[in-house]
């Protein structure tokens, strides 16, 4: 599954400083991680959001419908995995991942992208996530300030 993982350089130094408060601190990172995914990342055209329909997805048959499947003239394989829909953000200690469990989609938002997907507008997760770093980052120092705030530091 692709994924992303981005990790908070420097934190060892507060956690060294805060030990009393490592719950608090782990679940605020933890929500900052999921944040920034769900809204600067994920939301991106071309991730969880489709990049408009092209050739492929119109008759004459075969084409591809999304969110069903490969359409022949009598029937459709009904053999979509529901891409756009299927995204998973797991919150792992400090860190946040995020992934999609469908079969193909290493091809469509990996490392291993096929070429005819950029060529029409897919895009890796991993460029996203870089593209979308200061946002990330704007994300990251709103949860900071409010831990700082929480704990009273």
């Amino acid at each position: 599954m692709p994924e992303v993982k981005i990790e908070v350089e420097g934190l060892d130094k507060v956690l060294a400083k805060l030990h009393k408060f490592p719950g608090k601190i782990a679940r605020n990172f933890s929500a900052a991680g999921a944040e920034a995914a769900k809204s600067e990342i994920l939301p991106t055209e071309g991730l969880q959001n489709y990049p408009p329909l092209t050739e492929a997805n119109m008759p004459p048959v075969p084409y591809y419908i999304r969110g069903r499947g490969t359409q022949y003239m009598t029937r459709n394989l009904m053999n979509s995995e529901r891409l756009g829909t299927r995204w998973v953000v797991e919150r792992k200690g400090f860190s946040t991942v995020i992934g999609n469990p469908v079969s193909y989609a290493r091809f469509v938002h990996g490392e291993e992208q096929a070429e005819a997907m950029a060529s029409i507008g897919w895009r890796k997760l991993f460029d996203v996530a870089k593209e979308k770093i200061k946002a990330i980052q704007k994300v990251y120092q709103a949860w900071v300030n409010k831990t700082i705030k929480d704990l009273r530091l």
